[in-house]
């Protein structure tokens, strides 16, 4: 691994505790939600998720925003300060919010290969989560018709090849021994008789490696937010991280210009001018949210899915 990567990662890791649970916020912590087995291991593992909710919310059925983080596919995790700081905020807005594990490559086998093989696994746990809320949505108090997707950077990308990528179209690392199972396959039994889709997404700087995947038939509304300025993962199309021989990306305005081609789904895409890769942190190093620019993301993130609710169409 290169020691720019390396000097990356490192900073992505680090997490501060801000943002803490209001007391208009009750959170469950740690609750399984799938057993997979992780890259290079042979024991099956659970993923868990932290599950926000209103203090005292009456409602029979909320919406539900299910949180992604990002880290490269080698770092990170559902208690990230920014995925605490996004499911505390739409828990005080009346929304249901989990904030997920997914699987991730150990450090020392990072390489192209293994980046497309753990964002497929990424893409599988995220389909798993979806699907197990709808297999428990009484539980949950969760309204099938409004699920929402969140994620940033990689967890970004996991959402986009959850949502584009057919069977037909998986990278042909996936099928290499030993061998990725199908796309929408993981999951607790009650999850695997339950279908894959969701109301929207909200895909902050993040890429797909072919916007071919997008066809005519995936409909769902995506928000895309990015900045002019990534250099980890290009708004327009470059190799991850800005290295040769890592995957080559394609980025929010390449995905927004196959979107408005086809002409089938509704989307937004929202530039923030000179704004590096993960804009709303003050300091990577520091993982410190910039208050001003996670609100700015908040706001476009809420205004959009209010549109969905309402059936708006852009």
């Amino acid at each position: 691994m290169s020691k720019r990567l390396c000097l990356w990662l490192l900073a992505v890791s680090v997490a501060v505790g801000g943002f803490a649970q209001t007391a208009q916020v009750h959170i469950r912590k740690g609750i399984p939600y799938s057993t997979v087995q992780f890259p290079g291991q042979d024991k099956m593992e659970k993923l868990c998720f932290d599950f926000y909710e209103p203090m005292g919310s009456s409602e029979s059925l909320r919406p539900l925003v299910i949180t992604v983080f990002g880290g490269g596919f080698v770092l990170g995790s559902r208690d990230y300060e920014d995925m605490v700081a996004w499911c505390n905020r739409f828990a005080e807005n009346g929304y249901a919010a989990a904030s997920i594990d997914y699987r991730l490559m150990p450090a020392k086998k990072f390489s192209s290969k293994e980046l497309i093989r753990t964002g497929y696994m990424a893409a599988q746990d995220v389909s798993a989560a979806v699907r197990f809320f709808k297999a428990n949505s009484a539980e949950y108090r969760i309204d099938t018709n409004r699920i929402f997707l969140l994620g940033q950077s990689a967890g970004a990308v996991a959402i986009i090849h959850a949502l584009y990528m057919d069977e037909d179209e998986r990278p042909a690392e996936t099928r290499m021994e030993p061998a990725l199972p199908p796309l929408h396959s993981e999951g607790t039994d009650a999850a695997k008789s339950e279908s894959f889709s969701v109301t929207g997404a909200v895909l902050l700087w993040g890429c797909i490696f072919d916007p071919e995947m997008i066809d005519a038939d995936e409909t769902t509304p995506v928000c895309l937010i990015h900045g002019e300025r990534d250099k980890i993962l290009p708004v327009d199309s470059g190799y991850a991280f800005s290295i040769h021989g890592l995957p080559y990306a394609y980025g929010s305005v390449t995905m927004a210009d196959r979107l408005r081609q086809l002409g089938t789904a509704s989307f937004e895409l929202h530039l923030q001018e000179n704004e590096p890769h993960a804009f709303y942190f003050k300091y990577l190093n520091a993982f410190q949210l910039d208050a001003l620019k996670f609100d700015n993301c908040f706001q476009m993130a809420v205004d959009f899915m209010g549109r969905c609710e309402r059936g708006d169409r852009r």
